[in-house]
């Protein structure tokens, strides 16, 4: 891999594009989201490594297109209750919705059916927008356990941080299978060789759409080259050969069951 590549990948999962901060506005708490001045190099290098490794995302680079895709997702998906809004020339807010990121448990390895079946739920229901920019039903792009707000009083997740986009031209199955394999990459690569079977079932039963089961399947294989690097990112650098075991229990226990 070269230099460049190199830093790119580690620039794409590690360095923040943005300024978190949590305000109160109007008496509402929200989450202000600011662009860095350093933020545009950096996405120009990461485009540059998604492209390399093979994935169909594109991090928006334009900061008027970055804040009308991430506003107009959490309001689509959200503004029923709650709402975002463009804020200054850099940034975007959003309402403080109830729960905390799945990631949390992933890490202290409390993660249970139950969170993984909300997450399936709420990626069905978000996948039912059709979506003008996409040409057709919408898909988030990087649903990773931390890209869901998990509420245990309502047994409900929440999808949040719109920050790429697929590519237009993949077909609304190609893009919901890639939105399932990027969770599904979170469960298999961090969670205990005992656990994480019923983990990846639990959200694939949530998500309850076994016609997108077909294109998931040719994609539950370790790739070869480049795009090995992003898969290794993704499954935090599970060993290949157990990785290759986990996905091979996968397609074999999608292919006995109607998951």
């Amino acid at each position: 891999m070269s230099p460049l590549l190199a830093a790119a990948a580690w620039m794409a999962e590690r360095i923040k594009i943005n300024h978190v901060s949590l305000e109160t506005r109007d008496g509402r708490s929200m989450w202000i989201k600011r662009r860095r001045p350093f933020a545009a190099p950096v996405l120009f290098l990461a485009n540059g490594f998604f492209r390399a490794v093979g994935s169909r995302v594109q991090a928006l680079n334009r900061i008027e297109a970055w804040q009308h895709w991430e506003v107009n997702c959490f309001q689509q998906l959200h503004g029923e209750h709650y709402r975002a809004f463009a804020d200054g020339p850099r940034g975007v807010g959003a309402e403080m919705m109830p729960g905390a990121p799945l990631s949390d448990p992933l890490d202290m390895a409390r993660l249970t059916t139950r969170m993984a079946a909300a997450a399936g739920r709420e990626l069905r229901r978000a996948h039912n927008w059709e979506c003008v920019e996409l040409g057709g039903r919408w898909s988030h792009g990087d649903p990773h356990a931390g890209n869901f707000l998990y509420d245990p009083s309502e047994d409900r997740a929440r999808l949040i941080d719109f920050e790429v986009m697929h590519d237009r031209d993949l077909s609304a199955d190609q893009r919901h299978a890639d939105d399932l394999l990027t969770f599904l990459q979170d469960v298999i690569g961090r969670v205990h060789r005992d656990d994480w079977v019923p983990l990846a079932h639990a959200f694939l039963e949530g998500y309850d759409r076994p016609e997108i089961i077909p294109a998931l399947r040719p994609q539950l294989f370790v790739p070869r080259g480049l795009p090995r690097l992003w898969w290794a990112v993704r499954t935090a650098y599970l060993p290949p050969a157990e990785l290759a075991n986990r996905l091979g229990t996968l397609r074999a226990s999608l292919t006995l069951t109607s998951v």
